[in-house]
């Protein structure tokens, strides 16, 4: 028992480092990531960790992983010698970070989700302060397209619009706990809050990508949907629906308010009416018969050419950055597009172009067993309704953005999933039902 408490209390801890560095220092986030395995394995093999063994997830990441060190071996004895290491498979993996983090929460006497989404949000405010730079913020404020050092702007946006749907989410829940508190903790708190919540709004704004303002409209849309499926769930209605509603106008009308002060409504529709495109225009990019492409016609021409060399090996992939000597020997795009663009933009097309079918098959059927188990421990009145819509809400939203980039390949994926399915899937393991 001492052995299996020390285990989960250093990955507890580790669980942590991996939420705060990865903006802020990205070699410690490295670490975190390789020591969140390290420990995590031990622990499901530990004499007393019967019931991890018999987790759906944890045998499903097991056979995910057995697949990934076959394709290993598949591709290096298949794919040409100019081919990048098939090694690189294994990035893939990374999708499994989730599970350990979620057991660490739901086995550490100390270690909430609280703690992790506070300590996430935390590195990101870091990380900023770490990289100010005076005019980007300036540019930024001034309506011009800002990412702040995060990869690109479409990596910037999907933090911030992910930090959006949190505060907004847990807004009723953190004003329920301000009212236990004093007048000035709670006015404190309460602007700090809000101040959190609107930045995270601005930085959604600031950096103009289209691809993450369709995620949250969707989000958005679906809102009443997943709300009505909760209540179903459960067979329980609210006794009034007078308050949410209140709370809601005032929120749309606090929204409205900014909106029109930043002038938001005329950047947004310059945004969007940035890009000339047409039928025409598209099919000519789906086609390769033009080299001059627009942010949306490089999707459509990479798409396009990517349905190609899915056909070519579509049960077992190109292996890992299998799509980065396909665009370069490629002589459907020009020295430019090679130049700038090694992937897919579309973290499913990744997933089909490196690791295939089967591969792809795999990480679907690990978010069904997610989403099962949301269902199931919101059922149980195991996870409250607030972290059942987050949850819902959220895999909406990076179902839709990930049509438009590859975030699967990079950090910022890897990041969010682990600790947005972490927070989550905690609620699923714990044997105890949490406080309201």
């Amino acid at each position: 028992m001492n052995r299996d408490k020390t285990l989960y209390t250093a990955l507890a801890m580790v669980s942590l480092a991996f939420a705060f560095f990865w903006l802020p220092v990205p070699r410690l986030f490295d670490v975190a990531c390789i020591l969140l395995i390290l420990l995590f394995v031990p622990a499901t093999m530990s004499p007393g960790s019967h019931e991890l063994r018999k987790d759906p997830l944890i045998i499903l990441g097991m056979c995910f992983f057995l697949y990934i060190v076959i394709s290993i071996v598949w591709h290096r004895l298949t794919l040409p010698d100019n081919f990048p290491p098939t090694t690189s498979d294994r990035r893939f993996l990374r999708v499994l970070y989730f599970i350990a983090i979620a057991y660490a929460i739901s086995r550490s006497s100390w270690l909430t989700v609280w703690h992790v989404l506070a300590v996430a949000f935390g590195g990101l405010l870091a990380y900023l302060a770490i990289s100010f730079d005076q005019t980007e913020w300036l540019l930024a404020w001034h309506g011009q397209r800002a990412d702040f050092g995060i990869h690109n702007a479409q990596h910037t946006g999907v933090v911030f619009a992910t930090c959006a749907l949190s505060f907004g989410i847990f807004t009723p829940r953190f004003y329920q706990w301000v009212k236990q508190a004093s007048p000035v903790i709670a006015l404190v708190s309460a602007l700090i809050w809000t101040t959190a919540l609107l930045f995270s709004l601005w930085g959604v704004f600031v950096s103009q990508t289209r691809g993450v303002w369709l995620g949250l409209g969707v989000a958005a849309l679906f809102f009443p949907v997943i709300l009505g499926f909760a209540y179903k769930l459960n067979r329980k209605f609210p006794t009034s629906l007078r308050k949410p509603v209140l709370g809601g106008i005032i929120g749309i009308a606090a929204l409205s308010i900014l909106a029109a002060g930043f002038n938001l409504p005329s950047r947004v529709s310059e945004r969007l009416a940035a890009e000339d495109v047409t039928w025409e225009s598209l099919r000519q990019a789906a086609a390769h018969e033009t080299q001059q492409l627009s942010s949306i016609e490089v999707r459509v021409a990479s798409w396009s050419a990517a349905a190609g060399w899915i056909m070519e090996k579509p049960f077992m992939g190109w292996g890992g950055r299998g799509s980065r000597p396909l665009i370069r020997q490629s002589e459907l795009f020009s020295d430019e597009f090679k130049k700038n663009y090694n992937h897919l933009h579309s973290s499913y097309l990744q997933v089909l172009v490196e690791i295939g079918l089967i591969g792809a098959m795999l990480i679907v059927a690990l978010m069904a067993l997610l989403g099962h188990a949301t269902i199931r421990g919101y059922q149980r009145q195991l996870m409250p309704l607030d972290i059942f819509l987050f949850s819902w809400l959220f895999f909406i939203f990076w179902l839709v953005v990930n049509v438009f980039e590859s975030y699967i390949i990079y950090p910022s994926g890897t990041y969010l999933v682990a600790i947005v399915a972490g927070t989550c899937y905690s609620f699923c393991v714990n044997k105890q039902k949490p406080p309201g």
